[in-house]
């Protein structure tokens, strides 16, 4: 299977992380086979395929939760905040003392725990309860804030959407869209295609641990939503 391009003109920015033909091999499935792309700051790249197409394989390769077995990783500046599709977090904690703990080991402000909190619009009066009592929804915020605060300017995004209602999404997304605007970049996993759209400069469509199409998104719109997931479903079936 050859690797198909359709992407815009490279952005005239520093490239913050760079994967040179990354390798990982696993028993029972294919892992993820020479993978090459590169991540620009105020860019966000989606990543798209079916379960068991290698996203999160990739996506731990490049913070080190995976040992790959050949290839290169190299980024400039801060390492990248991650945020896991199952998030494990201390439900006996509040949403405040987790972040403030997270700040005071990561020698930052202890205000940048309540700054996140506003930012993800968790509200004040959940900020003090144990994470135990609170919704699906409300948890996934307080592990979005996590992922953001700190000095990160790469945020690796697993399934960020997880628990969120069509409001909470659209929040979410917009959040987004100021931090890349303000020059954080992004690499979003996600099966809802709609949100990668929305926020996406370029998808990388994966399928049996290869790197099988490079899309650019321009308009934003339902047709290249419906593209997406004609590519999708193509490769998903042709690499079976």
């Amino acid at each position: 299977m050859g690797l198909l391009l359709f992407c815009p003109d490279k952005p005239h920015t520093l490239a913050m992380f760079n994967i040179d033909q990354l390798n990982k091999s696993y028993q029972k499935n294919n892992g993820i086979q020479d993978i090459c792309f590169s991540i620009h700051e105020a860019t966000a790249v989606g990543l798209l395929g079916a379960n068991g197409a290698g996203k999160s394989t990739l996506i731990k390769s490049m913070i080190g939760l995976v040992q790959p077995d050949s290839g290169h990783i190299d980024f400039t500046g801060n390492p990248p905040a991650y945020l896991p599709e199952q998030p494990q977090i201390p439900l006996s904690l509040s949403a405040l003392t987790l972040l403030r703990y997270k700040c005071s080991h990561n020698d930052l402000p202890l205000k940048n725990a309540e700054d996140a909190l506003l930012e993800v619009r968790l509200q004040p009066e959940s900020w003090s309860r144990p994470i135990s009592q609170l919704s699906k929804g409300m948890r996934q915020r307080v592990s979005l804030a996590l992922a953001l605060c700190g000095n990160s300017k790469l945020i690796l995004l697993d399934e960020p959407m997880s628990g969120l209602d069509a409001l909470g999404r659209a929040e979410i997304l917009a959040l987004f869209q100021q931090r890349k605007n303000q020059g954080t970049a992004f690499l979003m996993s996600s099966h809802i295609v709609p949100d990668i759209v929305q926020l996406c400069d370029r998808v990388l469509i994966l399928a049996h641990g290869k790197l099988c199409e490079e899309i650019g998104i321009k308009e934003r719109s339902i047709e290249e939503v419906k593209l997406l997931e004609k590519r999708l479903a193509f490769w998903t079936e042709a690499s079976q």
